[in-house]
């Protein structure tokens, strides 16, 4: 177990690091609903789904569908057409990068079809896509105006938060100013030693996870070891769910440094979290970049 002052001095770095980089958009948190309107004459690139292996994907159509033409359908363990809905479950150990899926419309009016591209990301599967090939009505394109300004909300949210921690102090002074600590509480800590799982389609091996509660948020460090691969790990973002499928708002991830095979490491998480926000257990997925090589620990117990 760590010291109560190894602990502070840890958690110092954890929470005022500066190199950290923020969670991209389009994260599983994000309210509301995927929406596409379909052009009666195609233009550019197909419109892109993103999908993730062992995840499921619903896309719901305004008009009725015939039959669709799925790339690799054997890799699915689950393709199921329902007159205006088409659900998709990728098998656990989907690998390919894209895929093509093509749907054709029953009523033979413009367009007759549709491609999308399936874009397989290790955790940020969108769970519901709405298809639009008829005129939308005024509610619906209400619906997703209000979607789009809670969007910039949050985004307004997060610019503002990266300008605060900027301007504040660092050490246990910057603990204190970003209410991580007071004069009642201060960082608990977790060892986990063992107690986690790793995945079976992690690429990297993880030898250590350590967990921090603080009064605002929630911090796991992890150590990993490279074991293969052709090219460096470096982690580009992370989810944190419970097991009802809730995911807490990720703030930062940040890597000592990529890693090569056979390399040790280390990779910190940050997330949103109040006092009544439940221990666990959680699943943690980290990815490298374009959304590959996942390194996913199931059991994560918080303080």
């Amino acid at each position: 177990m760590l010291s109560r002052f190894g602990a502070v001095l840890l958690t110092c770095a954890l929470f005022v690091v500066t190199n950290a980089t923020a969670q991209p958009e389009g994260d599983p948190w994000a309210p509301g609903t995927r929406r596409i309107t379909l052009e009666p004459q195609r233009a550019g690139p197909p419109p892109k789904v993103r999908i993730s292996p062992g995840v499921g994907t619903i896309l719901v159509f305004d008009t009725a569908v015939a039959r669709v033409e799925l790339q690799e359908h054997e890799r699915f363990g689950r393709v199921r057409l329902d007159k205006d809905t088409l659900t998709l479950l990728p098998t656990s150990n989907l690998e390919a990068e894209e895929l093509k899926l093509t749907v054709h419309f029953e009523d033979g009016a413009v367009p007759m079809s549709a491609d999308f591209l399936l874009v397989v990301h290790a955790t940020l599967a969108e769970r519901q896509v709405e298809v639009f090939r008829h005129p939308r009505s005024a509610a619906n394109l209400q619906a997703e105006l209000e979607e789009k300004d809670a969007k910039m909300r949050r985004l307004e949210e997060q610019v503002a938060r990266l300008q605060a921690a900027q301007a504040q102090p660092e050490g246990l002074t910057g603990l204190l100013v970003t209410g991580h600590m007071d004069g009642t509480r201060g960082v608990q800590v977790r060892a986990l030693a063992r107690d986690f799982v790793l995945h079976r389609r992690s690429a990297l091996r993880a030898t250590g996870v350590v967990t921090y509660r603080a009064a605002r948020s929630f911090a796991l460090s992890v150590k990993l070891e490279g074991i293969g691969g052709p090219e460096a790990w470096q982690a580009e973002g992370a989810a944190l769910e419970a097991r009802d499928g809730i995911a807490l708002r990720v703030l930062r991830v940040w890597q000592s440094a990529p890693l090569q095979s056979g390399e040790k490491g280390q990779v910190v998480v940050e997330t949103e979290a109040e006092d009544t926000t439940s221990p666990g257990p959680y699943t943690l997925t980290v990815w490298a970049t374009g959304g590959k090589r996942p390194v996913i620990l199931g059991n994560i117990q918080f303080p």
